[in-house]
This record gives C-alpha cells, sequence and structure tokens, in this order.
C-alpha cells in the first residue's frame, strides 16, 4: 500500500523499519498514556528515555494505521531492541522531532490565510530541528 504521507520519516530499530505519523490521534494518546507529557517542550520529552521511548511506539503505532497495516510489535519490544548508543538515540531524537514537524506543517501548507496566528509552538519545534540536524561530529568510541 502507497504511504499515506508523502515524505513520510521512518526509524529503524531490531533491524526492521518503521514509519512514523503524528495524527491528532497520536497527540490524544500521547497525552493520555505518557506521564507529564508536556507538547510545549517536546526536545525535553525527547530527551528523556521514559517518554521518548513511548512516543516512538505510539508514532510507529499510527505510521502503520495510516499505512493500512498494524504495528506487530510493542513497547516493550522497541525499548529490548534500541540501542543506547549516543548516536541512535540522536538519530531516534531527530526523527521524532521531524515527524511532528512535517504533520505540523501539512496544516500549515493547507491553510493559506496569512492573517492567522502565529504557531509558536511549530517555529520552536523547526528551530531545534535545524539546529540539530547538522551532520556535526562522528562519535568516539563509546557513544
Amino acid at each position: 500500500m502507497e504511504s499515506y504521507v508523502k515524505k513520510q520519516r521512518t526509524i529503524n530499530i531490531g533491524g526492521r523499519s518503521f514509519p512514523l505519523a503524528f495524527p491528532m490521534k497520536a497527540y490524544l494518546e500521547m497525552i493520555n498514556t505518557i506521564d507529564g507529557f508536556d507538547f510545549s517542550d517536546v526536545s525535553r520529552m525527547i530527551s528523556d528515555p521514559n517518554k521518548m521511548m513511548p512516543m516512538i511506539y505510539i508514532l510507529a503505532k499510527y505510521g502503520a494505521i495510516l499505512n493500512g497495516e498494524k504495528l506487530d510489535v510493542d513497547l516493550e519490544w522497541m525499548e529490548v531492541h534500541t540501542p543506547s548508543s549516543t548516536r541512535k538515540i540522536i538519530a531516534i531524537q531527530l526523527s521524532v522531532m521531524g515527524t511532528i514537524t512535517d504533520w505540523m506543517e501539512m496544516e500549515t501548507e493547507e491553510d493559506e490565510d496569512l492573517s492567522r496566528e502565529v504557531d509558536v509552538v511549530l517555529q520552536d519545534l523547526q528551530k531545534k530541528s535545524k539546529r540539530t540536524s547538522s551532520p556535526g561530529e562522528k562519535s568516539q568510541p563509546g557513544d
């Protein structure tokens, strides 16, 4: 089945690729299931593994649903198969931020009304995403 999102991001865990999506249902699930979830500070949320891993699972769950599939792993499987290396965690964080930003931009692309209020959360996510998307330095042994 063709991907629901034109430029859908994916994440690789345990040798498998998972498409990510952030529809309203995913947002509501994050609010209702992740203790202390605060959408206004997504970068802080993804820096905490206790919040990051459920976020990844929810994004993957809705990525599968929107592609006409069902996610066949659970949160525990993702936690067990996700390496704790610095490089992998940064890649995951960038994928989460990028997915959320992409989905927020989908709304603004459809709305041509320039007199509309500015979405400061989206602007903040875009700034943080641009700052962290540079290739940076190679990780050192032990990262």
